[in-house]
């Protein structure tokens, strides 16, 4: 509380300051008609790209309803946030930070920010130098430092959900872009879906549908929709699987099974398969964080052993084998197992086994055989009958009954 009986000015240069220690970054002071007060930027043109892009107007837009701060992003990279000085109900100044970008500018990103912001030839040699400069800072980062810079101007403690995200739309050959996804929407029900992973919660079907309304994935140049989505798709495996290691799976455990989805999803061939690969995927993680989780109480070797069974589905396990990379004697690891899961352990291995065929046959166009074969099974006949007692349902009744088209 004793920096807010600082001046304002001194507030805002102590964050400056402290900011300087990890690197450089560009404040800016407009009046509510817009106009630039004062700036530590040495290059001014930066103000230029700001309005030209529409950004001071979509902040003046914001502040004439909402007090919360706002991060606005243009599409080729580069992004700011702008805070509210109030005197009683009305704005007085605007502060702002940026541009950043989180990665550094390709030279096609400049070319591109500068044919949108209209500035004059003679400028554009000088400004392909100033957008080489432009900090690079985290997307978490410069969430935190939009916190900030509201907390030095108004006093309140604001969390990441109470920023509002906007992209403004840019002229392309004269016409108007479509209007920009909401990202920090996104970024919240992404957060939710995560939080269900690494909690094992398997009443995730209605968060999974909202989301999936929220976003359509990622939309990159010129890819076709298949791969699209194997681009969506892949970034959400890799999120996936760390939520599922946050939620206590071994990460060899974690990976492995991230690995495998991934591969399924190189070698898909529509973007219907993608998209059941992926159901498939977050379906097994949460039920793998939440059995893991049911089972509090098995030792470290027991877990140990459930985890290798786990990973080793689609080998031929043996008893002699997985007690020897337990440590164990066969007959003391087969009484112990038993005692903690009750189960034995060629039952947690068919059960096991059962699993990974279910995700095969909805996630694959393996054909029952196939599956048979790989999870080492012996004989379809066997396969048949250990699927359907532990299932309910022959396996090809399972596919036809569970995959969607």
């Amino acid at each position: 509380m004793a920096l807010m009986k600082l001046p304002l000015g001194d507030r805002l240069q102590i964050l400056q300051d402290l900011l300087s220690c990890t690197g450089k970054m560009y404040g800016w002071c407009y009046d509510v008609e817009g106009k630039l007060i004062g700036t530590n930027c040495p290059d001014k043109v930066l103000d230029n790209v700001f309005s030209s892009a529409g950004c001071m107007e979509a902040v003046q837009q914001h502040a004439k309803e909402h007090r919360e701060p706002i991060l606005i992003s243009i599409p080729y990279g580069l992004s700011w946030s702008a805070a509210f000085e109030f005197e009683g109900d009305a704005v007085k100044r605007i502060h702002v930070f940026g541009p950043v970008t989180s990665v550094e500018l390709s030279p096609e990103a400049i070319s591109r920010a500068i044919q949108s912001a209209m500035i004059p030839p003679r400028w554009r040699p000088k400004l392909i130098q100033i957008l080489q400069r432009i900090p690079v800072v985290s997307t978490i980062d410069f969430f935190r430092y939009t916190l900030m810079l509201h907390y030095c101007v108004t006093g309140e403690r604001l969390t990441n959900a109470d920023i509002v995200f906007y992209e403004p739309a840019v002229q392309r050959d004269g016409k108007e872009a479509p209007p920009r996804k909401d990202r920090m929407n996104t970024y919240m029900r992404e957060q939710a879906l995560m939080r269900m992973v690494s909690e094992g919660d398997i009443n995730y079907k209605s968060v999974l549908q909202d989301a999936a309304a929220a976003s359509r994935g990622v939309h990159a140049g010129q890819m076709g929709s298949l791969d699209q989505v194997r681009v969506s798709q892949i970034i959400f495996i890799t999120l996936c699987t760390r939520a599922a290691i946050q939620g206590g799976i071994s990460p060899e455990v974690a990976y492995s099974r991230g690995d495998a989805y991934i591969q399924d999803i190189m070698d898909c061939r529509t973007v219907a398969d993608a998209a059941q690969i992926g159901h498939t995927m977050y379906d097994d993680f949460i039920h793998l964080v939440h059995k893991s989780r049911s089972n509090p109480d098995y030792s470290p070797q027991i877990q140990s052993c459930c985890e290798y069974i786990e990973l080793h589905a689609e080998d031929k396990l043996t008893l002699g084998e997985i007690a020897s990379r337990i440590g164990y004697a066969d007959y003391y690891l087969s009484r112990k197992f038993k005692a903690e899961t009750g189960y034995s352990i060629n039952d947690y291995i068919k059960i096991v086994k059962v699993e990974k065929a279910k995700t095969l046959l909805l996630a694959s166009n393996l054909s029952i055989q196939e599956i048979c074969d790989r999870l080492h099974f012996g004989s379809r006949s066997f396969f048949a009958e250990t699927f359907k007692e532990i299932a309910g349902i022959p396996p090809a009744a399972y596919r036809e009954k569970n995959q969607k088209i």
